[in-house]
């Protein structure tokens, strides 16, 4: 591989990832869906992997949120 398309790759990679990193799956939740959505995670007894998965992203936009306004939980 040549140093230019090392090079375009690098960048095509980094501008994926930023644009991935971006808002999140959540971040058009409104502050009420996200906080029943949050519930209904805590709430369960068992879930399967991927509902596991969904509700590590509810969790984790619900700390971005409650840092934003400095609080320690979403709520």
């Amino acid at each position: 591989m040549t140093a230019k398309s090392m090079k375009s790759l690098l960048i095509f990679t980094a501008a994926i990832t930023l644009f991935a990193c971006g808002g999140g799956p959540y971040a058009d939740y409104s502050q009420s869906e996200l906080q029943d959505a949050y519930s209904d995670c805590e709430n369960r007894d068992s879930m399967s992997p991927g509902a596991a998965i969904t509700c590590d992203n509810i969790r984790r936009e619900c700390d971005s949120r409650a840092k934003e306004k400095g609080r320690k939980v979403c709520f």
